[in-house]
């Protein structure tokens, strides 16, 4: 198996389960971060839309405040020194909403008017256009509105797709790098162990074959043993043959002495020794 597809480990049963026990993890986090990107993927949806939706308004909103500043410029002239002269205390503030959506930090903005400011415009336009003065002020108002949640909204599908994108990343090097690795690792251990296994099992087949050998060995070697035991012991009880009188080692030393002093010549010239029968066996020329 190749050494690149799987983890550096030794094949033994403590290494299976602390893989079996990471491959239980790495499950675990691989279905929650898959629900992680369905729940973000949803919210980014819902997002994209009341962005394309508020989008949309703000478009027509927008040309509907510009239209009435329009009419306000051909009913009172030009206005807009007047209202930089003017400009006192904020009468719309935007405040940050911190949410969490599927474990990602998002800011949600929200445009709050304040009642008890001052408007410094109040009273503009009670000579003439008072009427086009109030609307272009509701215009702008809802326009600044709708620009602070087009903002959020903007802001938020922005984090949503970054965090889609990084949680999609880990999904896909869970499914396509770790759980891989990890199957391999634990196929690599079955297998070594497996190998141990059958080689374990032949060595000790060929212990107990070898053990049997020479048990059936010794077993063979008694019973010979015992059937040249029980020959030997009827030899001995048979009649031994009769033998000729041996005579003692002084005498038949004599008698070779006395045989190797006669010679005869044939007549061919030849000599040849003439010895006299004797009495002796050949293990007294030992003594």
């Amino acid at each position: 198996m190749n050494t690149d597809n799987r983890y550096p480990v030794t094949a033994s049963l403590f290494m299976l389960k602390e893989i079996k026990h990471r491959q239980e993890q790495v499950n675990r986090g691989y279905q929650l971060l898959k629900r992680k990107a369905e729940a973000l993927r949803m919210r980014g949806r819902q997002a994209a839309s009341e962005l394309a939706s508020t989008q949309a308004i703000l478009g027509h909103i927008l040309r509907e405040a510009y239209i009435s500043l329009a009419a306000i410029k051909f009913t009172n002239g030009e206005s807009n020194a007047l209202v930089l002269e003017n400009i006192g205390q904020a009468q719309i503030r935007v405040q940050r909403i911190p949410e969490n959506i599927s474990g990602v930090a998002t800011v949600s903005l929200q445009a709050l008017e304040e009642v008890g400011a001052w408007d410094s415009m109040c009273y503009a336009g009670l000579g003439a256009g008072g009427h086009r003065t109030s609307e272009a002020k509701k215009a702008f108002r809802e326009a600044v509105r709708t620009l602070v949640k087009f903002a959020s909204l903007r802001n938020t599908c922005i984090l949503l797709d970054e965090s889609i994108r990084s949680t999609l990343r880990k999904v896909n090097g869970i499914e396509k790098v770790i759980m891989p690795k990890l199957r391999n690792t634990e196929t690599y251990i079955l297998m070594e162990m497996d190998e141990r296994e059958r080689e374990e099992f032949h060595r000790l087949k060929m212990v107990k074959a070898k053990k049997v050998k020479n048990q059936a060995r010794a077993v063979q070697l008694r019973q010979s043993a015992s059937f040249g035991g029980a020959g030997e012991t009827g030899e001995g009880d048979e009649a031994e043959p009769d033998l000729p009188p041996q005579c003692e080692p002084i005498e038949c030393l004599t008698s070779i002495l006395a045989c190797s002093s006669l010679s005869t010549t044939t007549e061919s010239g030849d000599f040849k020794p003439v010895c006299y029968p004797h009495n002796w066996d050949d293990d007294d020329l030992l003594f």
